[in-house]
């Protein structure tokens, strides 16, 4: 055992040739925390892995789905993700909060959020009456009830997040998105309408990229903003390849309801500003909209501009 020992203690180490000089950096890991199922409204995401924008920007990506409730600013915030996709209304309510996350890129300009009638029932927002299923005491709702005087006039009752008592009660409202439920529906024989929130001016950008403020200036994330507003320029283009990472990824999707929420999804995407566009404007209006209802926000600081964006990789 001494022999051993000492042959051990006085054995050269073998060396080890040092790194070609011109050896390629190890790729940045990127955990993306989306704050639902994976599906069209985290179209830019799958568009910019399915092309490899993410990998020629030294990027490793993993998309990491969510589902109800799922806290991605949380996860952000106690550095179990590098990416969180959140509502930007989430975004400054938690804030206010003293979570410190930054957005840097949405994917939807216009708000996703509205609600679902029957066909030939109201044609606005302010026709509503009746019962409407929506999530009680959130924001939205409160926004809604106070814009229209629904006491009295509407019956708020909870969402069941499904479409059964809708299909079976031809007089109900639900809340809805426009990259689920309006789809949803047609694909049962159900003719709707979807009102969208903005209507009402309530329009927070949604499926936003943020990161923690600390890291807001480093170079990975300029580069993650870069490649995913290319992604989602190239979903609007060609969604056919992201839609395949996304049926593979999601089971409940189908090509046919893809193709039908692509389509309505994509006036969100482009909004008035332009794909990717943030302005202090929107993001006030935001912040108005949710003190309107008595909601403590924490707007400043809670966007960065990036810039322009870089040339694309040579591919």
């Amino acid at each position: 055992m001494l022999t051993t020992l000492l042959a051990l203690a006085c054995a050269s180490p073998t060396p080890t040739a040092p790194p070609p000089s011109d050896a390629a950096p190890a790729p940045t890991q990127v955990r993306v925390a989306l704050n639902w199922y994976p599906e069209p409204e985290f179209g830019g995401f799958y568009a910019a892995k399915a092309a490899g924008l993410y990998e020629r920007a030294g990027l490793d990506v993993e998309i990491v789905p969510g589902g109800p409730g799922a806290p991605v600013l949380e996860l952000l915030a106690a550095g179990r993700t590098e990416v969180a996709v959140a509502a930007a209304e989430d975004l400054l309510v938690r804030r206010a909060r003293g979570l410190d996350a930054v957005a840097i890129l949405p994917g939807l300009q216009d708000s996703p959020a509205g609600l679902l009638t029957r066909a030939g029932g109201a044609t606005s927002l302010a026709d509503i009456k009746g019962r409407v299923a929506i999530e009680q005491g959130a924001p939205f709702e409160r926004f809604l009830s106070a814009k229209y005087g629904w006491a009295g006039t509407v019956e708020v009752v909870p969402t069941t997040g499904g479409l059964g008592p809708f299909a079976a009660d031809p007089a109900l409202t639900i809340q809805a998105f426009i990259t689920a439920e309006p789809c949803a529906a047609e694909a049962q024989g159900l003719a709707v309408t979807f009102l969208p929130a903005r209507e009402a001016g309530w329009n927070p950008y949604a499926s936003v990229a943020t990161v923690r403020g600390s890291e807001v200036d480093a170079p990975w994330v300029r580069a993650f903003r870069d490649a995913t507003l290319s992604g989602w320029n190239a979903y609007l283009e060609d969604p056919a390849p992201a839609n395949a990472l996304l049926l593979a990824a999601n089971p409940q999707l189908t090509p046919a309801l893809l193709t039908c929420i692509v389509a309505k999804q994509a006036p969100f995407v482009r909004g008035t500003d332009g794909v990717g566009a943030m302005t202090a404007a929107r993001w006030e209006e935001l912040a108005a909209a949710l003190r309107s209802v008595g909601q403590d926000v924490k707007v400043e600081g809670a966007w960065k501009d990036l810039g322009a964006p870089s040339a694309a990789p040579a591919g």
